[in-house]
């Protein structure tokens, strides 16, 4: 609890100290902004955080159809093109087995309720930056929210839809029949 106090003290420290030193307005401070907030995030949604089953991270079966058509698998491939995922498949750590597809379920869970938090924090400091009037500045925040949160959150439901799938084709061929 000490260590995530820590860690959100800097977190906001660090977005002061970027607000101070490269103003409100522009690109800069909201990039400097939302990897402050991903550091953070990852410090308190780390790898050993089981986050269980709530109703609103199941994928529905309408969203395995709209998410391509928002450009998420488009930007999934983007992903690929500048070697994130391949970065980023060594902390996923998908070994192939049963048991491994629990853990890459877990892994997006994590993944998307971090972005998710990062979004919600960025937005509400976007409306903090607005109610300053730096307009430039909040519509960077928002901007880049979008790119850097919304939809690699959207990327791991997408994720996760297959790996539902799987789950429920795997159930099916072990379960007896009746």
């Amino acid at each position: 609890m000490l260590a995530g106090s820590l860690t959100t003290a800097l977190a906001a420290g660090g977005i002061a100290a970027a607000w101070v030193l490269i103003g409100r307005t522009g690109f800069t401070f909201a990039w400097v902004t939302h990897f402050i907030l991903m550091a953070w995030v990852s410090s308190i949604v780390g790898p050993r955080v089981h986050i269980p089953s709530h109703g609103w991270l199941r994928v529905r079966h309408w969203e395995a159809r709209l998410y391509p058509a928002l450009g998420v698998r488009l930007f999934g491939k983007l992903l690929d093109v500048i070697g994130w995922n391949r970065l980023i498949a060594r902390e996923r750590g998908f070994d192939g087995t049963r048991e491994g597809l629990k853990e890459l379920d877990q892994h997006t869970r994590r993944s998307e309720v971090g972005h998710s938090i990062c979004l919600f924090v960025a937005a509400a400091v976007a409306f903090g930056v607005l109610s300053t009037g730096a307009w430039r500045g909040a519509v960077w925040l928002v901007a880049l929210g979008l790119l850097l949160h919304l939809y690699p959150a959207l990327l791991q439901r997408l994720l996760r839809a297959r790996l539902q799938s799987i789950s429920a084709r795997l159930s099916r061929k072990s379960s007896p029949l009746l």
